[in-house]
């Protein structure tokens, strides 16, 4: 039940969330005939529905999440007794797809294997399993474990979890793989946004980890032009992507998970 109102609840803070409550306040008193309570919730929602869409309120509050562990060159990054790279980063074969579909955050893939080939760990455990209502029954690690082979790791270093849907059930069912391998440190991939709440989860349950960050996607800090300012169906993406990990860190500190 946790797992469906983590997804559901959320949506209700989201930038067309607030938007859709307050146009139906607007409806209903348009119906009670007082409308200048309805002008004044329109207005409000446009204005709530503008500023999250433009790419400058986009870029600070996404800015903000991955400030607090940046990239770092890959020589920089220390040698670790293994790696554990997250997964939500793979869509499986659905018709007509024939192939897996990569999103945005498929550069934590891309990141751990290079920090493979690099030396930096010799194994990668991948963490990723399926939400209860996907309708794809292979595990999401097993798809990233064959991405993997394909960009260069060895099968055999590669170790699967691939129960977990949510960040704290990563460390969770990721700590059993680490202890097994008496992994005193591990590199932790993830997006540089997501990164502190999973930073957290791990350090909750006992294990340590080198945050090794990617997907970064606040770039430039230069003096916002015109067209920061301008809405964009990808600057509303961003936004309720950086409320969704703002609200999942709030709901970890509540629970006792980071």
């Amino acid at each position: 039940m946790y797992v469906y109102l983590s997804k559901i609840l959320p949506v209700f803070v989201m930038p067309l969330g607030v938007v859709s409550v307050l146009l139906l306040l607007a409806l209903f008193f348009i119906r009670r005939d007082k409308r200048r309570t309805a002008a004044g919730l329109l207005g409000l929602g446009l204005a709530v529905l503008w500023l999250a869409s433009t790419p400058f309120v986009a870029a600070q509050l996404y800015r903000q999440l991955e400030s607090r562990y940046p990239p770092v060159p890959l020589e920089d990054v220390p040698i670790r007794g293994c790696m554990v790279v997250l997964g939500g980063v793979l869509g499986g074969v659905l018709p007509p797809r024939v192939e897996v579909d990569m999103n945005d955050s498929i550069d934590r893939i891309y990141k751990a294997a290079a920090l493979y080939r690099a030396g930096k760990a010799p194994s990668v455990i991948v963490t990723g399993g399926n939400q209860p209502w996907s309708k794809i029954y292979t595990a999401e690690a097993d798809l990233i474990r064959d991405l993997l082979i394909e960009w260069g790791v060895p099968k055999d270093v590669i170790f699967l979890e691939g129960s977990s849907r949510n960040t704290r059930e990563n460390a969770l069912y990721s700590k059993n793989i680490i202890d097994a391998m008496s992994c005193t440190d591990a590199l932790l991939v993830t997006s540089a946004a997501h990164m502190p709440r999973a930073v957290a989860a791990f350090n909750r349950v006992g294990v340590a980890v080198t945050p090794v960050s990617t997907d970064v996607r606040a770039v430039g800090q230069a003096l916002p032009g015109i067209m920061d300012f301008v809405p964009s169906a990808g600057a509303l993406a961003t936004t309720s992507d950086a409320i969704r990990e703002w609200i999942g860190q709030k709901v970890y500190s509540w629970q006792g998970w980071n």
